[in-house]
């Protein structure tokens, strides 16, 4: 069931859930979220989009006024957004990345060297909210908005996503992974990118002022974070 976070006479913000795309892909599109917005929002334009194994707040204009004017907050940068991430690894300190991406001829990104004319300039703020010494639990703040950033960032400083088939490991994280103490250690417990957009902040387009809206953690990343909790707690 779509779950909305916000809406007014002309936003509509919900929850994506991981696995499913923001827009129809090349293949069609009746599983694609705006589709389902649309059922509750008939006429909703996509601002933004997240890739399909993100989850998290997403926002879509009603009526074209307020359109465009969220996509000239989103190009002007003016939408500041949150990411809550599980990485490999222990971040120890905030960290501010600013390494120019380049596209891959497999519709992923790469660091571009030095010199690449191909590479784009990005920014991504990264700090760490709870460390649990193998993983941690980061604030991810892209100041700009390069396909895969976070995710190539990340990886870039050697702290992958917990989960990423392209960027890091695609094994799934199992129970013991994260607690080696705890029953049924060989159950799969996440098996997509963790990587959730916790927060969206915009202008409104029509209302003035700012419209701040958070979505909860999704259940497969909130599982992960207990049973690292309680393997801290054991040790």
């Amino acid at each position: 069931m779509l779950r909305l976070l916000y809406r007014d006479e002309h936003v509509v913000v919900v929850d994506k859930p991981a696995g499913i795309l923001t827009v129809p892909g090349r293949g069609g599109g009746s599983e694609a979220l705006v589709a389902q917005v649309r059922e509750q929002a008939p006429g909703a334009m996509a601002v933004h989009r997240l890739d399909r194994n993100t989850s998290g707040a997403v926002i879509f204009a009603l009526g074209r006024e307020a359109h465009r004017a969220l996509n000239s907050a989103f190009e002007a940068r003016r939408a500041e957004k949150t990411y809550l991430a599980l990485v490999r690894g222990d971040v120890a300190a905030p960290r501010r990345i600013t390494l120019p991406l380049a596209d891959t001829r497999r519709g992923g990104m790469r660091v571009a060297e030095p010199g690449d004319k191909a590479g784009q300039p990005a920014t991504t703020l990264v700090a760490p909210r709870e460390r649990f010494g193998n993983y941690t639990l980061c604030d991810c703040i892209p100041k700009t908005g390069r396909t895969h950033q976070i995710r190539v960032h990340l990886s870039a400083i050697g702290h992958p996503l917990a989960v990423d088939p392209r960027y890091g490991e695609a094994r799934p994280l199992h129970i013991g992974d994260l607690w080696s103490g705890a029953p049924d250690p060989d159950t799969i417990v996440l098996e997509r990118t963790p990587l959730h957009a916790a927060s969206l902040r915009v202008p409104h387009p029509r209302k003035g002022g700012w419209l701040l809206v958070e979505s909860p953690l999704a259940d497969d990343m909130a599982r992960c974070l207990d049973l690292l909790r309680a393997a801290r707690r054991e040790s």
